[in-house]
């Protein structure tokens, strides 16, 4: 694991393919499915080309409603006869728009007033069915999410971290990967707390940046007040609210099964004063900051030189309450307190700095710099080391209970863990709870771990510090520090959640995961919610809406017409005849029929038939801005051949064996099956 943002393993871990429920729509609106991004793009492709045959069978039913609307039995013109035309063989909404379009152009010259009232209701129609379903057309890829949508993550190293009972040699593996983790932490919060979240590392969380509250000017939160903080009035207050395990951090839970967290820090500079002893018994002379004794520092809570080390650069100590016992000044019984120590070393400032942390007003000797624009004076600290403290505190809840009892009280980590535990009755539930929660508890433990694997890296200012010489900073340096600070506490909470369900993508550290151990637990591993590019999702309701009601429409526009017809065959056969003669082929049949062409069966079929081998009508071009069509010369029968042979070789009586006439009870059959023989002859 690098200190990148977000790790390569995290960023491109598997999903889970298949059906799943997003509680965030419900169980209902949330039913999804995941696809590969390969997959998914067959899939949108084929909704696209479905809901485009979709709009052509709505056109079918469309046309052939309007078309029985407006049939008429009467004579009409051939306007009306084009215009049902148009309605009957259109294939599609653009066919019979163009179509339509076409013909009220070419009739311009008539009467348009009524032309317009003739056409308007299929021209509108037909413009209506093409625009809506070129709209569904574009937006059937909405059933799919967004690229970088939600997904599951899939995976068999779900775990929670845990250095409780490492030996030595573990230590340091322990250290190294906490030391990347807080600075992944830290780059992810620099990278998507302070931008616009919209780069591609910022992309994997549920929520790119989880929103804090800062809240400056507020009183000093520890018990002595201004007797121990530089100013009464002058601490930060840094909230993060109340994080919804489900909207927030990403573990998907029905609404019974969620959480909320909140963690709150209130810091103030300070006093030096009446709390540091000078030593010179020592070399160089050190300082000792009595604050509560140390497990590091014995009766002091930190010791420093009082000489500046000649080290240009800001170094930085903290105590906290694992190794420390504050004195009463400074002690919060309901809260976890923790110490920030500053000392800029041999650093020079090109102007004085008023921030009550990074304080240095005083003038470096022998540091005035002359040039030909004039000189400068640089500033050097004022004091061996400076020092901020935090009160941390955290809070639990039930969102379903009662406004009045659904939270517990704020107070230390520990604290608010064994109070949360009373919130969830069921066993199940408090299971979820304690196994989600053990992420935070144990990587997330607050400004704490900042200064203990960051040290002065943590520090904004250093980005301002070069070759021993530091720009201006703003008075209010030290809140805009812990500000950053806090963005990664709560960038660190999003990891360990993830982490937790993915396990860490560092292979050396596994072996000190601890994998679930109940069936809940292991349910909250599988419900782990990320954003991923590599995957497409759908929601099952828009899917099952588009297919079923495309079924619908393409199964209405088979049978409607049978339907119809079978009811006007009884009340007004008429329209159903139109229907029928005005389709392409049955228009073709009539045209020839007209001229004498063809034995025509199946007149009021969809493929009208002649008898085989039969030779139709033929286009009479003569007039080429006229053709029309003619009786073939080949295709004629019967009498018309009977012309062309010797007219001794009929009769229209019976022929007998001698050639003589004699009666038949056919005459004309008989005639008909001579001539007919001779004509395939013929041809």
């Amino acid at each position: 694991m690098g200190s990148e943002a977000v790790p390569a393993a995290i960023q491109d871990n598997a999903a889970y393919i298949g059906l799943w429920t997003n509680w965030s729509q419900g169980q209902v609106l949330g039913a999804t499915i995941t696809l590969t991004q390969r997959n998914g793009g067959f899939l949108i492709a084929f909704l696209a080309l479905f809901v485009t045959l979709t709009g052509t069978c709505f056109w079918m039913i469309v046309a052939f409603s309007t078309h029985q609307i407006l049939s008429r039995e009467t004579a009409q013109d051939a306007i009306y006869h084009q215009r049902q035309a148009i309605l009957r063989n259109a294939e599609t909404s653009a066919l019979g728009c163009w179509k339509l379009v076409c013909m009220l152009w070419t009739w311009r010259r008539h009467d348009k007033s009524r032309l317009i009232k003739r056409l308007s209701a299929p021209l509108l129609m037909s413009f209506l069915v093409l625009l809506g379903f070129t709209i569904a057309g574009i937006f059937s890829s909405r059933v799919a999410t967004d690229r970088g949508g939600e997904v599951l993550v899939a995976s068999s190293a779900c775990g929670t971290f845990s250095n409780e009972g490492a030996v030595a040699e573990e230590i340091g593996i322990i250290n190294a990967y906490l030391v990347q983790r807080v600075q992944s932490s830290s780059n992810y919060a620099l990278m998507c707390y302070k931008n616009n979240s919209a780069t591609q590392n910022c992309r994997t969380f549920v929520r790119p940046s989880l929103q804090a509250r800062t809240t400056r000017d507020v009183s000093c939160p520890f018990p002595a007040g201004e007797g121990i903080c530089r100013n009464a009035s002058d601490a930060v207050r840094l909230d993060s609210g109340l994080l919804n395990s489900h909207f927030d951090l990403g573990i998907n839970a029905h609404p019974e099964h969620r959480f909320l967290y909140r963690s709150v820090k209130e810091c103030a500079p300070i006093r030096n004063e009446g709390y540091t002893i000078l030593n010179s018994s020592t070399s160089p002379a050190s300082v000792k900051f009595q604050y509560g004794p140390s497990y590091t520092h014995g009766d002091s809570t930190f010791t420093y030189a009082a000489e500046s080390p000649g080290d240009p650069n800001t170094s930085y100590g903290k105590e906290y309450q694992n190794g420390w016992s504050p004195i009463p000044e400074l002690l919060v019984p309901d809260g976890d307190v923790s110490m920030f120590f500053l000392a800029a070393n041999d650093v020079r400032f090109f102007e004085p700095v008023e921030d009550a942390w990074f304080s240095a007003r005083t003038v470096a000797e022998d540091s005035e710099v002359s040039n030909s624009k004039g000189s400068h004076q640089y500033y050097m600290r004022d004091d061996p080391a400076r020092v901020v403290a935090c009160m941390e505190k955290y809070q639990f809840c039930n969102p379903l209970l009662a406004a009045n009892s659904s939270c517990t009280p704020l107070g230390g980590i520990r604290q608010a863990l064994e109070a949360a535990s009373g919130l969830f009755k069921d066993e199940s539930d408090r299971k979820r709870f304690l196994w989600s929660v053990s992420a935070i508890v144990s990587m997330a433990s607050g400004f704490a771990e900042i200064g203990g694997y960051l040290g002065s890296a943590a520090l904004q200012a250093r980005s301002m510090l070069a070759i021993g010489l530091q720009s201006r900073l703003p008075n209010n340096q030290w809140e805009l520090e812990l500000e950053n600070w806090f963005q990664l506490t709560l960038a660190d909470v999003q990891r360990a959640i993830l982490e937790q369900a993915t396990g860490p993508s560092a292979a050396f550290i596994r072996p000190l995961y601890i994998p679930p151990n109940s069936t809940e637990a292991r349910s909250v591993c599988g419900n782990q919610k990320i954003r991923s590019d590599s995957y497409t999702s759908f929601n099952l309701l828009g899917l099952v809406l588009v297919f079923t009601l495309g079924v619908l429409i393409m199964v209405a526009s088979l049978v409607l017409p049978a339907i119809v017809a079978h009811i006007q065959r009884r009340r007004n056969p008429y329209r159903r005849l139109e229907w029928i003669v005005n389709d392409t082929l049955q228009l073709q049949r009539l045209a020839h029929e007209a001229v004498g062409a063809g034995t025509w069966t199946g007149a009021c079929d969809d493929y009208p038939t002649t008898v085989r081998g039969e030779v139709l009508a033929e286009l009479d071009w003569t007039d080429p801005e006229h053709p029309r069509l003619k009786a073939s010369a080949r295709r004629e029968y019967g009498m018309a051949v009977l012309a062309t042979l010797p007219a001794r070789s009929f009769t229209l009586g019976a022929e007998s064996q001698n050639g003589s006439l004699g009666t038949s009870k056919s005459p004309i059959w008989r005639v008909w099956t001579r001539a007919s023989t001779w004509k395939s002859d013929i041809l």
